[in-house]
């Protein structure tokens, strides 16, 4: 059920995650194991792929932080982010798939990014909850474009992708918009 700010009977959020953390421990395996399979499928077709699990995934819009960068900024673990270096740096990724579910107010997702020419995909999946993102939605559907960045730790960039459609990632703006608290 979505969640309605007023006032002070608003829930706490660990008590929200709290609720749910099985049937968000369940959601994040299934997205890890739906990213692998998709994976083992492009593999099978000749692709060079890369899964990077992200460990933190947050939504942002252009007045948050120093600069005026907004989308998804997931964070990867180091481990990862030699790998992805250089799939990034030597390929041009030209489309996108977004698979995702929502659930209990968090969407889980994978990004599936598609160098056709050079057949290497990357994927990165991520969850975040939705109350947290009516920001970011308003202005991917205002500017009518979306970004993915991909950081480490530190915060240092790794890669950024521009994607022409938000309504991939944001198929029913208004189901976002009643979760919203940042408004």
């Amino acid at each position: 059920m979505p969640y309605q700010s007023d006032g002070p009977e608003a829930p706490d959020e660990k008590e929200v995650v709290a609720q749910h953390s099985e049937e968000l421990k369940s959601n994040w395996q299934r997205t890890l194991s739906d990213m692998e399979a998709m994976a083992d499928d492009r593999e099978s077709k000749g692709f060079e792929t890369l899964t990077v699990p992200a460990g933190d995934t947050t939504t942002l819009t252009p007045d948050m932080g120093d600069d005026d960068s907004w989308g998804l900024s997931h964070i990867i673990p180091d481990n990862y982010a030699e790998d992805f270096e250089e799939l990034y740096e030597e390929s041009a990724f030209e489309e996108t798939g977004v698979y995702q579910l929502e659930s209990g107010g968090f969407v889980f997702l994978v990004t599936e990014l598609i160098n056709p020419s050079d057949e290497v995909v990357i994927f990165v999946a991520g969850s975040y909850d939705m109350r947290y993102s009516g920001g970011l939605v308003r202005t991917a559907m205002d500017r009518d474009e979306m970004y993915t960045h991909v950081k480490t730790l530190d915060h240092t960039l790794l890669g950024s992708f521009h994607h022409d459609d938000p309504s991939d990632f944001f198929p029913d703006p208004e189901a976002f918009y009643a979760y919203d608290v940042t408004s």
